[in-house]
């Protein structure tokens, strides 16, 4: 038996994805797919336009065999500890044989040896990264253009960097494997046939555009949109965000997790002004932070998300439970071999978590339960209908 992994946030699923899992099958020659997902945050910062059990329906019938959830803490992190928490959920599952994911060059040699140097600066670069500063750039294109060869500028060559970085940290005998991307590029809004990027994507569910989305989903999302499930959008939560820079004392504002000093100032300052979500981020994003970055401080201040739980989170190797989302009937072999070798606690129902997690890792499952939680109560609010609760939505179950 050989299973082969995906790191993903399906924001939404699309072509790209379905293509991957294909490909990563074919090639490989893996007999099954597990999938670890951002749950109900993504990694730049925002909501995940469509519920958790909506895109692992969509993977599953699209041919993953096993979905998984990131736990909060991993999907709301820069990429360096995003791509640490998916490698650490499969080192510890104990059964993954391949890491399958996505580049811009898909030439494994050229990203092992950016993986090798991106982690060195030099005196010169470092020089080179303070002009770059200083002429208005932003860290990561000043950083990009100092170690020009050296880091690479695609935002997906640099979690694929992450990626052999982990697995090069756990020691872990999972083989990376990397798929040349299709689409047009991670910004792009155009479409190269029946592919194009998540951004473009979202931009297209926003404006309601059927003729494109029609292009580069797949049936499987469709099939899920059945169920009439609406997409949410940052704006959507404008009240839950505005509300704790309100409530949030200086301190509080400081001990979140990625929250600059400077950024907590001026929002304390300012907790008095409100805005909309994205002109929030927009507003207090400078040339020293990205968009992403100010973007997931806010999130993780909505989500009373601290430095202590991040500590927390990384004394369990960012690996405190694996949570099964959904699965194939079919595959019921892989759940078999995933009990036998996982050496971390498996939650398959959400009520068990109590007994079978430590102390520390449960405190971290109730905060992960409480953002669930709070975008289900969005959900419902926005849409007018009521949704199973964490306790209540079994994983999803496919033949």
């Amino acid at each position: 038996m050989k299973t082969a992994a995906i790191i993903a946030e399906y924001n939404p699923f699309h072509n790209g994805h379905k293509y991957q899992i294909e490909e990563t099958k074919r090639q490989t020659g893996a007999n099954f797919i597990v999938v670890v997902m951002s749950g109900d945050f993504v990694q730049r910062g925002i909501p995940a336009m469509y519920s958790k059990t909506f895109r692992t329906r969509s993977a599953l019938l699209s041919g993953a065999d096993l979905v998984i959830e990131m736990p909060i803490f991993g999907t709301l992190s820069a990429a360096q500890d995003f791509a640490r928490c998916g490698v650490s959920l499969f080192h510890h599952m104990g059964m993954i044989d391949v890491l399958s994911f996505g580049s811009e060059s898909g030439n494994i040699e050229e990203l092992w040896q950016l993986a090798n140097h991106s982690a060195l600066e030099t005196n010169e670069q470092s020089a080179l990264i303070r002009e770059g500063l200083r002429s208005g750039l932003t860290y990561p294109q000043a950083l990009t253009l100092a170690k020009k060869e050296t880091v690479p500028a695609s935002p997906n060559d640099i979690l694929a960097v992450e990626y052999l970085k982990a697995l090069k940290e756990f020691s872990s005998d999972i083989s990376p494997w990397t798929l040349k991307r299709s689409d047009p590029g991670y910004h792009s809004e155009d479409r190269n046939g029946s592919f194009a990027s998540a951004t473009a994507i979202r931009k297209a569910v926003f404006s309601k555009d059927l003729e494109f989305l029609t292009a580069v989903l797949p049936d499987s999302h469709f099939e899920c949109m059945k169920e009439s499930e609406i997409p949410l959008f940052p704006n959507d939560f404008s009240l839950l965000l505005n509300q704790k820079i309100l409530t949030s004392d200086l301190e509080k504002l400081q001990n979140i997790f990625g929250m600059p000093g400077d950024l907590a100032a001026k929002l304390y300052k300012n907790r008095l002004e409100f805005f909309r979500a994205d002109t929030l981020t927009a507003l207090r994003k400078d040339r020293q932070y990205t968009y992403a970055r100010v973007s997931r401080a806010l999130m993780n201040l909505m989500l009373d998300i601290s430095v202590e739980d991040q500590c927390m989170f990384a004394d369990l190797f960012r690996a405190p439970w694996i949570r099964i989302l959904g699965f194939k009937r079919s595959s019921s072999l892989l759940l078999s071999e995933l009990k036998r070798h996982c050496d971390i606690p498996v939650i398959a129902k959400t009520a068990d978590a109590k007994n079978i997690l430590s102390s520390s890792a449960y405190e971290l499952f109730k905060k992960n339960l409480t953002a669930s939680e709070l975008t289900r109560m969005v959900r419902e609010l926005k849409s007018g209908k009521s949704q199973k609760n964490e306790f209540t939505q079994a994983p999803v179950m496919i033949p």
